[in-house]
């Protein structure tokens, strides 16, 4: 089979060219590989290997249209003429899509248009000057940022290397602390912060509790129905309503300092927040038996609370569920972390 065309630029060939004259892509190699029928066998090792090129022949010949446009084929041509054109261009494009698609997709035909316009006018295509300017502006800003990148991290280098060599010690306790902090947290104190993470979610969610209003049932969540009461008794009951919110404040904070201490990675961090998660599961535990339970205690101020809360709750809803849950297992990781935390040591 005779090729008419360079396969690298596009450019019209003849029979005898075996250097495409505009790329200088090598014909001769390319037409002996892909498009010779007859091969020698002690040109290659294995005795197939003429009968692979023949068949890779074939399968390329199916990717060739029965006829070659020119305008098309020059359009290629110019993509890979002006590549730092294009790539700036779908920049661009991919900028002014992320701001209204109508805008891009019509500059895309427009440039297509264009395109097309100026490769059928033209026989020879060829790369801009501005392609070479930017090309060049590219590399010369690409290699300056690498290189100033590079000399910091040779000079950064260079001096611990000599603080290393002044400094023995303190270069040994570098390195065990960095080797402390790559292994950081395990997979149990990132459970128990996932945990304390889904407590705080939970408290916002609206899947809570479901709250009479006047003509209407409607799902509030944990905070909400907090503020909502509180805010009802305010004006009767202030005292009731300051525990409210204390109680509110408490069910914020717990989760956050729970987080803080096992951020915190030391035995007595880990300690605190076992204990704190423990508080939080008890007194939830509480809240939800006396919300649960047919018999309320009269006296005592958390009892007269709960009372206040059923009153104005029908019911706790699966986000109180969900957060006594996250609770228990917040408190079941962190004690499973005191033990680890000691085997390690």
């Amino acid at each position: 089979m005779n090729i008419t065309t360079c396969p690298n630029c596009g450019h019209e060939i003849s029979d005898t060219d075996d250097i495409c004259p505009n790329c200088g892509f090598n014909l001769k190699k390319y037409r002996d590989d892909f498009f010779t029928d007859q091969h020698k066998q002690a040109k290659y090792e294995q005795p197939d290997e003429g009968k692979k090129i023949a068949s890779r022949a074939a399968y390329r010949e199916e990717f060739y249209p029965e006829k070659q446009n020119s305008t098309v084929q020059r359009m290629i041509a110019w993509v890979r003429q002006n590549a730092t054109i294009v790539f700036l261009l779908g920049v661009f494009l991919l900028i002014l899509m992320s701001f209204s698609r109508a805008a891009g997709w019509i500059c895309f035909l427009a440039l297509m248009v264009w395109l097309f316009i100026v490769c059928d006018r033209k026989d020879k295509v060829e790369q801009y000057t501005a392609d070479k300017r930017l090309t060049e502006k590219i590399n010369q800003v690409g290699s300056n940022i690498f290189n100033r990148v590079d000399e910091r991290e040779d000079k950064v280098r260079t001096r611990s290397k000599e603080f290393a060599e002044k400094h023995p010690k303190v270069e040994s306790q570098v390195r065990e602390i960095k080797k402390q902090r790559s292994h950081r947290y395990s997979y149990v104190q990132l459970s128990v912060i996932l945990t304390a993470l889904i407590s705080l979610i939970v408290l916002f969610t609206d899947s809570g509790a479901s709250v009479s209003a006047v003509s209407y049932t409607q799902k509030m969540s944990i905070s909400n129905v907090i503020f909502s009461l509180a805010g009802r008794l305010l004006s009767t009951n202030s005292l009731q309503a300051l525990i409210l919110y204390i109680v509110w404040l408490l069910l914020l904070l717990f989760p956050i300092f729970i987080i803080y201490n096992v951020l915190k990675n030391t035995k007595s961090s880990q300690i605190l927040a076992f204990i704190l998660s423990l508080i939080e599961t008890i007194f939830l535990i509480y809240i939800v038996y006396m919300m649960s339970s047919s018999v309320h205690a009269s006296n005592g101020v958390v009892a007269q609370i709960t009372s206040q809360l059923i009153s104005y709750a029908v019911s706790i809803g699966t986000s109180a569920y969900f957060l006594l849950l996250a609770s228990v297992l917040t408190t079941g990781l962190s004690g499973f972390n005191i033990f680890k935390h000691k085997d390690n040591q």
